[in-house]
């Protein structure tokens, strides 16, 4: 049996949990399990893998663990999107068929989000409120440029925003102009993780605070955890960058670590000084020429704009305090009224990645399918793929698994130390480039 020694780390600053009203989690694994499907993590792409699993074969016992409570893993860490359109809108207009799959498969995943949402009354703060891609640069204005051709050539919806209205949507003059797009969906990542968690049915077992600690794939496959064994006749992972501690992809994927804070809620009249909308989110033009961006609902600023490749999983406290002081910084030059010192929580979260910026979708073995490396986007192409890999599983028919199929695989990577010092160096020119707009 294969040790696995790579866990995640709950730094327990994460601001969107923390906010939030306590939960119980469900019980950890004790003692033996044996189950026809087990699904390993519950985050976006786990929870609609286990669901559909359940739906797909109702007759059989489907068992879901995960390492952390729900909620304070990654799917929890993000800054509250759900994107529909894919992120080279604009930089490969040769190739609008590979686009136009990438948005099939989003909008079928929020399609999925918010019926699950409706149905079970999630309050997450879900909000049809769309994203503003936002420049401040000759730079950014170019890639703003790019995206609105991409744009009209796949015949998508959007509106040029000048910097007046866009200080008046946001609350800041920081920006030239920006490009809003109407199909992305705001809400609070954490309350709807928990959210999709407690409304699984009820056939479905899932053990929260339940680390898979050695894995042994065969007939039947076998791992264990702290108190207990499961042995699965099938298994779907979704741990997306733990994936290669299973011996999955395997040189083929990494990840990075970012970094976010959010303020304590501003007050009415600090809300009326800004004087913009009461809820809205900005990307960057430049992916890391700046932070990204929400006011929430309960008019909270989030900003995460740290990005970093480390073998580590933990994070010192002068990161965090570094990571802390910056984005009070980009909070007082955006938004000069607010007081300082309104941070609240600061927090590490991750992104896992590969060279081609493909997922690692699919059967990997037999009885053993994945859906991790969602390059970014984590919760509309995990939610996707945690769907059709179950169909897959399942020998279930969905046009959608060609969509998928067709991103590819993901690429070798160079071996380490090679493969270090590429990503560091390659990170450092991209954050170089783009500090233009930070």
């Amino acid at each position: 049996m294969t040790h696995i020694t790579d866990l995640p780390v709950n730094d327990a600053g994460n601001g969107w949990t923390n906010i939030l009203a306590p939960r119980v989690a469900r019980p950890s694994l004790s003692g033996d399990v044996t189950c026809d499907w087990l699904v390993i993590g519950a985050g976006f792409a786990g929870l609609a893998a286990a669901r559909r699993l359940s739906e797909n074969n109702p007759e059989h016992r489907v068992v879901i663990v995960d390492a952390c409570r729900v909620g304070d893993g990654a799917s929890a860490r993000n800054s509250g999107f759900v994107i529909d359109l894919p992120h080279n809108v604009g930089t490969d207009l040769d190739n609008l068929d590979m686009q136009r799959r990438s948005l099939r498969l989003a909008r079928a995943a929020v399609k999925q989000l918010e019926n699950t949402v409706q149905t079970n009354a999630i309050d997450c703060q879900w909000s049809h409120r769309g994203q503003y891609m936002a420049a401040a640069s000759d730079k950014g204005e170019a890639v703003l440029d790019g995206f609105s051709a991409g744009l009209d050539a796949l015949g998508e919806p959007y509106q040029e925003v000048s910097a007046h209205d866009l200080k008046s949507a946001i609350g800041t003059g920081y920006y030239r102009r920006a490009i809003f797009t109407p199909g992305t969906i705001l809400m609070q990542p954490a309350a709807l993780v928990r959210g999709v968690a407690d409304a699984l049915p009820e056939t479905v077992e899932l053990y929260e605070n339940t680390p898979v600690t050695g894995s042994q794939f065969g007939s039947p496959h076998q791992f264990a955890t702290p108190a207990g064994a499961i042995r699965a006749r099938q298994v779907l992972l979704a741990v997306n960058g733990f994936a290669p501690a299973f011996n999955i992809l395997k040189g083929r994927i990494f990840s990075l670590q970012l970094l976010a804070s959010m303020t304590r809620a501003l007050s009415q009249g600090e809300l009326a000084e800004l004087g913009c909308k009461p809820d809205w989110g900005v990307v960057p033009a430049l992916p890391f020429g700046g932070p990204t961006m929400r006011l929430t609902q309960d008019r909270r600023l989030v900003m995460r704009s740290v990005f970093s490749y480390r073998h580590s999983r933990r994070v010192s406290a002068d990161q965090y305090q570094k990571a802390k002081t910056l984005q009070a910084q980009q909070i007082q030059a955006r938004f000069a009224a607010l007081p300082k010192g309104i941070i609240e929580h600061t927090w590490a979260g991750s992104i896992t990645l590969s060279q081609n910026f493909a997922p690692g979708f699919g059967k990997q073995a037999d009885g053993v399918y994945s859906a991790v490396c969602q390059n970014g986007v984590g919760v509309t192409k995990g939610t996707i793929s945690g769907i059709l890999a179950a169909d897959m599983a399942s020998r279930r028919d969905n046009p959608l698994i060609a969509d998928m199929e067709a991103l590819g695989v993901p690429n070798r990577l160079p071996p380490r130390p090679f493969l270090d010092l590429g990503i560091a160096a390659k990170l450092k020119w991209w954050v170089h480039g783009s500090r233009v707009d930070g």
